[in-house]
């Protein structure tokens, strides 16, 4: 019999049993009429008819597994049973479902956002042929971790070191620009650029979709701006006209001519950003072709015939002698200098570290580390009412196996029921995962970091969704299976109450929902107090009122920059509701500035990079950094003497001249500038909030191509801007607003990543909180019922209400204390390895563990309050006469 007819019997047993009777009745009334007309009575012959076709029901039932595939149908009752029994018990049904739902949810939204950031690998041919070179951190003044940048003439010889091993290509950090057709009435929108080697196509094997890509030419060209544009970017933006061939397309004011269209789906090797067009790197700044000094670039490259070790023991001897020069261009620090010259190229597998990577990886496995406890703590949840639910129906159980039900069978059915609940709650997670991951994603932008993820409709996404549930059908599923069958038939059908072995399960599974609730509990409290710390932090400026406009300029021959821009701030702090203006380079938090070595007389340089940041007259004013001692700048100050006119602040006088006055005092940077101090101001925050108040020298304005204007006003950022712009307007052409924020909104920039753990693990430890107090509520009552006719008896003999309520706050009270103690380490072990992710928050800080655990203890007595509350209000009379 074909697959096909037996699938189709299988989904319409009542067809085929219909079938079934009328062959075998036809088959039996035409043997009777062969008896009849042989002269057999009627009634005779239908008997003898039966007698020799055999056991009907046996036939019938061989003659249906014949014809279908019994396993199928089998399972297919067992989900209409189990369909019945949750319509039956719906609060059981919508309790399971939902909190399962939730979990599957959190974790596959979390783990979306991980499979596109870091596991999934470039849509480009043979990706697992991708490496990425980096190095140890070694400046003291740089965040931990590995640099991943290198200069220019760093990749030309590593390109020649690795000639056959592999081919290695040049990528710039992408960033915002400004971009604009040649049509001056086109509008202005800010897109994502890269500035890319000619070979970087030809390494990741990516194929135009129109035009052209770049080629080995582009890279002896200088100057000339060729732009490939993203498959994303020409449809969103040009709705993929192919006439954008050729066309001139301006970008921070500077043109190009668009080459080609880069074939979808690649969008940059940058994960968390989509690159909207590359660049030739020969149009970036011609200056850092030759400085050895100007770790800009990332490399990556190709593996031909090599393995990534052969790689780099190419590349190894040529960093060598790279770190070597670095000493002695830099003249390091004797102490520094050991680990520069045992320092190792590392080539690792993909396309290279981002920022999105460095900022956000590990809070995100420390995110999914969360959502898995949550899932833990769903699924001893469902288990405990999974339990319940079989010790009620041990009398069903007992009776089929007493008339010779197999367990086997029994266990499958009850598998079955969990099967399904998985499958409601895994649909249910996936709605739920769709919605917030891309909610989340757009949580982690800040600013000018756009971060951008394909995190729907991937089926690495649905595959994890699947194991997901998959996993947690049997975690909840298989102990509650297993003790449901584990029952004699001849002794549970006499008994009255489930066995004590049952209750003993159920705690089990409590005690692990309140540790994991209680771990969740202490990081969630643990993160929600470094975020504070942070926030509370003196910033060295006052951010409130503060609107902060990235300016962009394109002079004329008549206008120098540093004019109008002295111009434009001049008009704005003259305009009403405003009570100054300043102007940097860079705006605070940024991410941007400069950073150089400081060498004073006599000594050699310093082996650390300190920010030298250009600023205004009014700049301190407008920020309300207090000027300590000597002057702020003024209009004449400039870098035209022999000294330039310098500020510092408290923590650069500190550490290079003590505690003696810093007033007219020099030093120089390692280009042989010399700056001598005019004023020294209290400490601010320049670029982050985690390593303190760094060592900063101001120095004055020169012309710039952007810059950061600071408004201190009582009027709104919009209104600011308005007005900003009708001045601009009023100078000539040249300014233009390329960006509108406020101080506020920058500092709140910079705790972002904080913002987010904080967040999303205050509400993972909310939601473990109410699983564990429902569960340890379920599990509490089932305690009152089994020990009705207990607590009975002890009411007829005397025992008080508070005596019963202790009775049911006994139970609590073990199972409390198991699983405070199983979380608290947990707990510690978790905050050790997050331990460089807090700010002011020690491993066991009894600030974070003593308030998580009087919220923890306050929601589990509310939690047993209802049930110690019903102990104690039993009728020792109605409890014995129920029994």
């Amino acid at each position: 019999m074909s697959w096909w007819s037996k699938l189709r019997n299988t989904l319409h047993p009542g067809r085929l049993d219909d079938q079934l009777d009328e062959e075998m009745r036809d088959h039996l009334e035409r043997r009777a009429e062969q008896l009849r007309q042989d002269g057999m009575a009627p009634a005779e012959a239908g008997r003898l008819a039966r007698v020799g076709f055999g056991n009907v029901t046996v036939i019938r039932e061989h003659s249906r597994e014949i014809r279908l595939w019994p396993s199928l149908e089998s399972t297919i009752q067992d989900l209409k049973y189990a369909a019945r029994g949750l319509r039956k018990s719906p609060s059981f049904a919508v309790t399971a479902v939902g909190s399962l739902g939730l979990a599957i949810g959190s974790i596959t939204a979390i783990y979306a956002i991980v499979d596109a950031a870091m596991l999934r690998p470039l849509p480009v041919p043979e990706p697992a042929r991708l490496v990425s070179l980096s190095a140890p951190q070694i400046d003291p003044t740089a965040s931990a971790g590995e640099r991943d940048t290198f200069s220019y003439p760093d990749f030309l010889q590593f390109q020649a070191a690795a000639n056959g091993a592999a081919q290695l290509a040049l990528f710039r950090p992408a960033a915002r620009a400004e971009s604009q057709l040649a049509d001056p009435s086109a509008p202005v929108e800010h897109v994502t650029l890269q500035y890319v080697s000619g070979n970087a196509f030809d390494v990741l094997r990516v194929a135009p979709a129109l035009g052209r890509v770049f080629s080995r030419d582009d890279d002896r060209m200088p100057g000339v701006r060729t732009l490939v544009l993203s498959d994303e970017y020409w449809r969103r933006r040009f709705n993929r006209d192919p006439r954008i061939i050729g066309q001139r397309l301006f970008l921070d004011g500077r043109p190009g001519v668009v080459a080609g269209v880069a074939a979808g789906p690649f969008s940059g090797v940058e994960s968390g950003t989509f690159v909207d067009v590359w660049l030739p790197v020969s149009a970036f700044d011609p200056g850092v072709f030759s400085n050895a000094d100007a770790d800009l670039f990332r490399i990556a490259g190709r593996l031909a015939d090599a393995t990534s070790g052969q790689l780099r023991a190419r590349l190894q001897p040529v960093f060598r002698q790279q770190q070597e020069d670095r000493v002695r261009r830099r003249t390091v620090s004797p102490t520094l200098q050991p680990s520069y010259l045992d320092a190792t190229i590392r080539v690792s597998p993909g396309a290279g570290l981002s920022d999105f990577r460095r900022t956000f990886g590990r809070p995100l496995w420390i995110l999914l580390g969360i959502a898995a406890a949550i899932l833990c703590i769903a699924c001893a949840n469902v288990a405990s009412l999974l339990l319940a639910r079989a010790a009620a129906r041990a009398p069903e159980m007992a009776l089929r196996l007493s008339i010779g039900a197999a367990r086997s069978r029994l266990v499958r059915q009850l598998l079955v029921e969990s099967l399904l609940l998985a499958v409601l709650a895994g649909g249910l997670g996936w709605l739920l995962a769709t919605a917030a991951a891309p909610v989340l994603v757009g949580s982690l932008s800040s600013g000018r970091d756009q971060v951008r993820l394909a995190v729907g409709g991937d089926g690495h996404v649905l595959a994890f969704c699947v194991l997901v549930c998959t996993i947690s059908t049997l975690v909840f599923g298989l102990q509650p299976a297993w003790h449901a069958t584990r029952v004699d038939p001849a002794v549970r059908l006499r008994a009255t109450h489930p066995r004590a072995w049952s209750q003993r399960t159920g705690h089990i599974f409590v005690g692990a929902q309140l540790a994991f609730a209680f771990c969740l509990v202490v990081t969630g409290t643990a993160f929600v107090a470094s975020l504070r710390n942070l926030a509370s932090l003196d910033l060295g400026f006052q951010p409130a009122g503060v609107t902060v406009l990235t300016i962009g300029i394109d002079t004329g021959p008549s206008r120098t920059g540093l004019v109008l821009t002295r111009e434009l701030q001049s008009r704005v702090a003259a305009l009403p509701n405003v009570e100054s203006a300043g102007v940097a380079w860079f705006a605070l938090l940024d991410g941007d500035g400069r950073r150089e070595r400081v060498v004073l007389t006599g000594q050699t340089p310093s082996s650390r990079n300190e920010v030298f940041a250009r600023v205004s007259p009014g700049y301190f004013a407008t920020l309300q950094t207090p000027i300590i001692a000597g002057r702020d700048f003024d209009t004449r100050d400039d870098e035209t003497g022999s000294r330039v006119p310098t500020i510092v602040n408290e923590a650069f006088a500190r550490r290079y001249f003590g505690s003696g006055s810093v007033l007219g005092q020099q030093f120089q940077r390692t280009d042989g500038t010399v700056h001598q101090i005019v004023g020294l101001v209290g400490n601010a925050y320049y670029s982050d909030l985690h390593n303190g108040a760094q060592p900063i020298a101001y120095f004055p304005m020169k012309p710039p191509r952007q810059f950061a204007l600071y408004v201190r006003s009582s009027i709104d950022a919009g209104v600011v801007a308005r007005l900003v712009e009708r001045e601009a307007k009023a100078l000539g052409h040249g300014a233009h607003i390329v960006e509108t924020t406020t101080l506020d909104t920058l500092v709140g920039h910079t705790l972002q990543r904080e913002r987010i753990l904080a967040g999303v693990s205050a509400v993972f430890a909310t939601l473990g909180l109410v699983l564990a107090a429902l569960g340890l509520f379920g599990v509490l009552n089932y305690t009152v019922v089994r020990r009705t006719r207990e607590i009975g008896i002890r009411a007829a003999l005397g025992a008080g209400r508070p005596a019963l309520a202790r009775l049911i706050a006994g139970s609590l009270a073990v199972v409390l204390a198991c699983g405070l103690s199983a979380g608290l380490l947990s707990a510690t072990l978790l905050l050790y390895l997050t331990r460089s992710l807090l700010f002011g928050v020690r491993t066991l800080d009894p600030a974070v563990v003593g308030s998580a655990t009087m919220v923890f203890v306050a929601v589990a007595l509310s939690a047993a309050a209802l049930p110690a509350l019903r102990a104690s209000s039993i009728d020792p009379l109605v409890a014995l006469k129920r029994e």
